[in-house]
């Protein structure tokens, strides 16, 4: 009796490890849409000359082949859902283990967001199936603790991926697109999603950046100089009334422009650009433009970076 529970058990666990290896290694064969991003930022190797980085603001707004195409550059987007500047130093960081250093980074920077502190990641677990990345598993274990179980205990890690992750997984063993994948060209997302416009406000109650963004934006800052990078800070517009609706506003952006006078970084801020921001066609919701908005903001700053003398 005692014999075959051990049988069983030795079973039920390979069984479970086999089950967690098909499902991660079904998404990391995915070649479109968000797991092929991840893909590309944390698992291939890239020589792009540019990179975009940043939260959902920065991969539906910075349109990588128009702006390629207006500056003959090799860009890259490597803006991430939900992403703090926490997140993106992470994502920085560990795309940089097998791509080549980028020469120049565009920041973009959240103002209605920098007074938040984070300790977890915005769909944290559609990064398992790349935490081999080894910094980007420091840097995330560093965040969320439960990231170690994550990465070495299937019986955990499995029930947080869910029926989504499971279909993405089969779509990647089988060689098919998921519906929004298409929508995915060098990291950017291209939002022609025409849903009923959102209004979503997020009050900033706080007079200033929280000491987390302030560090990681530092953090950043230092990452760029070591290694030569030419580092943009990048502010996208947002519909009007959610910019009214920020109270201290102007004094979160006037902490950035101040950093970057001191460290000599150029800033492109459209924040209230009011061709873009006056005009509710242009927003999918109150921070997030659809594509004829993105398309015209990018265009603008092609225009800026070409202007810049080299």
């Amino acid at each position: 009796m005692i014999k075959k529970i051990i049988i069983y058990t030795v079973v039920v666990i390979a069984l479970t490890y086999a089950l967690q290896w098909f499902v991660l290694e079904g998404l990391r064969r995915n070649k479109e849409g968000i797991y092929e991003k991840y893909n590309t930022i944390f698992l291939k190797q890239n020589s792009y000359s540019t990179i975009m980085m940043g939260s959902s603001r920065m991969f539906m707004h910075l349109d990588n082949n128009l702006f390629d195409s207006l500056t003959q550059s090799n860009s890259y987007n490597i803006g991430l859902p939900g992403a703090t500047m926490r997140l993106s130093y992470a994502c920085l960081r560990a795309y940089c283990v097998k791509s080549k250093i980028p020469q120049q980074v565009f920041l973009e920077l959240d103002y209605q967001i920098s007074h938040i502190t984070t300790d977890t990641i915005y769909n944290f677990s559609t990064y398992f199936p790349f935490l081999q990345n080894e910094v980007l598993y420091q840097q995330f274990k560093t965040i969320d603790k439960r990231f170690v179980q994550f990465k070495y205990n299937p019986f955990y890690e499995l029930p947080f991926l869910g029926i989504n992750s499971l279909s993405a997984s089969l779509n990647g063993w089988t060689k098919r697109s998921g519906y929004y994948d298409h929508y995915f060209k060098k990291g950017f997302f291209k939002n022609e999603l025409y849903d009923d416009y959102n209004h979503v406000l997020r009050i900033n109650k706080d007079k200033t950046m929280s000491e987390e963004t302030k560090s990681y934006l530092d953090s950043t800052v230092v990452f760029c100089k070591k290694h030569q990078i030419k580092l943009f800070f990048t502010m996208s517009p947002a519909y009007k009334d959610a910019i009214n609706g920020l109270k201290h506003k102007e004094t979160i952006i006037k902490q950035f422009e101040d950093l970057a006078k001191k460290e000599g970084i150029t800033v492109f801020n459209y924040s209230k650009d009011s061709l873009i921001s006056n005009n509710k066609s242009y927003f999918e919701d109150s921070f997030h433009m659809l594509y004829p908005g993105a398309r015209i903001y990018t265009q603008k700053i092609a225009q800026d970076f070409n202007n810049i003398p080299r």
